[in-house]
């Protein structure tokens, strides 16, 4: 590699050239590396890109390999270790060296890979970006077993020229990795605001979220209790939400990052044994905080060991918060809505009230006044205003009823008091029981409300017995309210039509709201109807 200094400046100055105009990383690596053969004579060179410590290193550019290290697509040099790699990773690279022989070399003539071209020994040339290191630079020819320090100077200051260019190229990269994420945010935030339905956010947030952000795997965890989550996650296009799942060594993981309620990044997980499962190698997590509390998470993945990075941590804090207003808005106009209806079920309730309430006693007392006024009718004309006087009064007890139900006064003084009025109204004896209070939302009061309505109405109808119980606990994740008898029990097979309506529509109001209800019932103990309703 004899140079005279004009050509050490052709040199210095073409590859210049090469880097000013890139804006591209591996593309100017391979242009820079054969401009540097071109017009050094040297016969080849390629270039790892990692960092110190990194398990996982890239096989970046190459040109001119020997037969021996491009079998199987390169295989050789994608995989494995050598001696520079090993002395950059353990920060013993600091500047350009000789390399006394080449590990895959030797293993490529051990190995009886092909050719060598006579390649034994090479230079390696750490590249930097101001204090950060990146990556190596490996030049070498036949025959050549050593570089004089002239020439290594020389590789050394084109590795701090290919370390600028690629500090710049990076934060390029970065701005516009940015830019672009951020208007794909955009586009998913435009349509959560236009999502109304809460029941089908979950799948729609992660639908959504992955088709825009071109993220390889994102999934949404929403938090049931201390050991359970709901999953809905989106991969290759398809959807997949597989309901409450038992935590994985993965996810464990993700939940240990998110202990103190910040977002997390992790890269280069190395075991292959998650690998084999195709579990992410990279990620990014961050919390979806709803009222000062972790309501749950999202998680962007990557089986690459380098897929994330802290561009997408950003977008993917910013798309948490969109989750979080977009719950908060549909639980705002949801509570508008019923709202709206409440002031509409009163509305009802006055006027069957003031108008058919009214017209049902005055016939009844018109009908009472019309036999005593009578004496001398018939027996069977007596029978009938008897029957109009009995149909009235009955008519107003359902009047009284209906209006209970379209206007549950009982709720004003609580859901228990509530339900224990009511109880007692339709002649049962109720025993309350209640855990610590926590703040129930005015929708899973209606919800509680209602279907204890009906397990009350149950009770006074098929359980034989004038004596019911209702507790009501608490736990983080959910409110659960249990009414109980005393009674012979109920057989699913004996349960009369109503009664059967009855407890599907039980079922049907806790489930609009991601609850369930649960019936256990014998003749030892009796029914008890079991509500759970996520907080």
């Amino acid at each position: 590699m004899e140079q005279s200094p004009i050509q050490r400046l052709e040199l210095l100055r073409e590859i210049a050239e090469t880097i000013n105009e890139a804006y591209e990383m591996e593309p100017m690596l391979d242009s820079v590396l054969q401009k540097l053969l071109a017009l050094t004579g040297l016969k080849t060179g390629w270039i790892f890109l990692l960092k110190p410590g990194d398990r996982h290193y890239k096989f970046a550019a190459e040109n001119q390999l020997p037969y021996a290290l491009q079998v199987t697509d390169r295989k050789p040099m994608k995989s494995g270790s050598c001696w520079c790699i090993d002395r950059f990773r353990d920060g013993r690279l600091h500047h350009a060296v000789n390399i006394l022989n080449c590990k895959r070399i030797e293993d490529a003539i051990r190995l009886r890979r092909g050719d060598t071209d006579g390649i034994t020994h090479h230079a390696s040339i750490p590249l930097r970006a101001g204090e950060e290191l990146f990556g190596i630079l490996n030049v070498a020819s036949p025959g050549k077993t050593r570089f004089t320090d002239e020439e290594l100077a020389l590789l050394q200051s084109i590795a701090y020229q290919i370390g600028t260019a690629s500090h710049r190229i990076q934060l390029f990269r970065m701005e516009r990795k940015r830019a672009d994420l951020l208007s794909r945010l955009g586009t998913v935030a435009r349509h959560l605001g236009s999502t109304r339905a809460k029941e089908s956010l979950d799948a729609e947030i992660v639908r959504l979220a992955g088709e825009q952000m071109a993220w390889p795997s994102l999934a949404l965890y929403v938090q049931r209790s201390s050991e359970s989550f709901f999953r809905t996650s989106y991969a290759e296009g398809k959807i997949d939400a597989r309901g409450e799942t038992d935590i994985n060594a993965q996810e464990d993981r993700i939940i240990r990052t998110l202990a103190d309620q910040r977002p997390a990044l992790w890269r280069d997980v190395p075991t292959r044994e998650e690998r084999g499962r195709g579990m992410w190698r990279s990620g990014c997590a961050a919390p979806v905080q709803m009222n000062g509390k972790n309501w749950g998470f999202l998680v962007a993945g990557s089986t690459e060991p380098d897929g994330m990075d802290e561009i997408d941590l950003e977008a993917l804090e910013a798309l948490a918060s969109h989750v979080a207003l977009a719950f908060e808005t549909i639980s705002l106009n949801e509570k508008s809505h019923e709202l709206t209806r409440w002031e509409e079920r009163n509305r009802i309730a006055r006027d069957l009230h003031d108008s058919v309430s009214q017209m049902l006693f005055s016939l009844s007392l018109n009908a009472k006044g019309l036999s005593q006024a009578l004496p001398d009718v018939t027996e069977a004309t007596k029978e009938a205003l008897g029957r109009i006087q009995r149909l009235s009064q009955s008519a107003i007890g359902e009047m009284r009823a209906m209006i209970r139900q379209l206007r549950p006064a009982g709720l004003e003084e609580g859901l228990l008091t509530g339900l224990q009025r009511y109880g007692e109204q339709i002649g049962l004896r109720v025993k309350l029981r209640s855990g610590d209070p926590t703040e129930l939302s005015e929708r899973l009061q209606n919800v509680f409300w209602r279907i204890g309505q009906e397990a009350l109405n149950n009770v006074s109808k098929h359980a034989g017995t004038a004596e019911a119980s209702i507790l009501l606990s608490y736990t983080e994740w959910e409110a659960c309210l249990t009414i109980s008898d005393n009674g012979p029990g109920i057989e699913s097979d004996s349960s009369t039509g109503s009664n059967k309506f009855g407890m599907a529509t039980m079922r049907e109001r806790a489930e609009s709201v991601g609850g369930s209800v649960t019936v256990k019932s014998n003749a030892a103990n009796g029914t008890r109807v079991v509500v759970r309703l996520p907080i």
